[in-house]
């Protein structure tokens, strides 16, 4: 096998527009690729030692963090793969995904070194290879995760999904602006689960009327998408913020930059991913509206912002 001296390898972001914790329960989500944040994955061979890094650090493969240890099983599976267990190198990553906000910073980076390894060994990569190597460096890292973060990193379209069920592209038409607003809070995926899977137990029939709604948006949300019906799907982002609200996953600094957003001229707005922190959305009819609104997010507690045009 042919070897080469370097591989790279890139995923883009993503987000969950409608569906958020209904979608572990076989409700209906859909979630947009975010081709403006991305991870690029840079292995180059070396005389000695397995080293990962990034601008903040350069650590050994073997002592990696705890939060690193999806990622270190995968690398460890894919140099097996190769027959490589030994193999001398360094891997960079390069990132402006931030970590912990619902944004599929997890999966972008497993699909990117991937992509490298496959490169750097000079393989051909099948789609289901990237897809299981993938959700398996998900599964450690997040527990038992729905699959929705590493198909959307991997898709170039909105996907329409459905838990062991469907995942199914389709084209968008709609003319406006996501705001992407950063709380600055590490989100933690495995908790928000939790906490939804105790309010199950607490409070039954109220939890599920909740999930049952969320599902229904999102079967709603699919429609407007696709004809243009701006204001309706604004809308229901700000009825899928009261239900996530509702099942305990909202945090006063979404509930903050949710609320800042819709007084500045969102047409909606709504926590994106786990909650518990993480990130927000707002929905603007045009530029200049997203402008200004991401404008009084930074003012208002935001950490960071982005506008996505769809």
């Amino acid at each position: 096998m042919t070897i080469n001296k370097m591989g790279t390898g890139i995923a883009h972001s993503k987000l969950i527009l409608i569906g958020e914790h209904s979608v572990v329960y076989g409700q209906p989500a859909i979630a947009l690729p975010v081709t403006i944040l991305k991870t690029t994955v840079t292995i180059t061979s070396s005389k000695y030692g397995q080293y990962i890094e990034n601008n903040e650090f350069r650590r050994r493969l073997d002592l990696m963090g705890d939060e690193f240890e999806g990622i270190r099983q995968l690398i460890m599976r894919l140099l097996s793969k190769f027959h490589s267990s030994k193999l001398p190198f360094s891997l960079e990553i390069d990132s402006n995904i931030p970590q912990g906000r619902g944004l599929g910073a997890s999966a972008s980076l497993a699909t990117a070194i991937i992509r490298a390894f496959y490169d750097f060994f000079d393989a051909e990569l099948p789609q289901k290879d990237l897809l299981f190597y993938a959700n398996f460096s998900e599964n450690i890292t997040h527990g038992k995760s729905s699959g929705i973060d590493v198909a959307t990193v991997n898709s170039e379209h909105p996907l329409w999904f459905i838990k062991d069920s469907t995942i199914e592209p389709f084209e968008l038409n709609l003319h406006g602006f996501i705001v992407i607003g950063d709380t600055g809070v590490h989100g933690f995926t495995s908790q928000a689960i939790n906490i939804v899977r105790e309010k199950l137990v607490e409070e039954k029939e109220k939890t599920q009327d909740s999930i049952n709604h969320l599902g229904q948006l999102a079967t709603d949300s699919k429609d407007f998408l696709m004809t243009d019906k701006l204001k309706e799907f604004g809308h229901v982002m700000n009825k899928a913020h009261e239900r996530l609200s509702d099942l305990g996953v909202s945090h006063p600094r979404l509930d903050n930059l949710v609320e800042t957003a819709r007084k500045n001229g969102a047409l909606g707005a709504k926590l994106t991913g786990s909650g518990l922190g993480g990130v927000m959305v707002a929905l603007a009819e045009n530029e200049k509206d997203a402008i200004r609104i991401s404008q009084r997010l930074l003012k208002n507690g935001a950490k960071n912002t982005w506008i996505y045009s769809f």
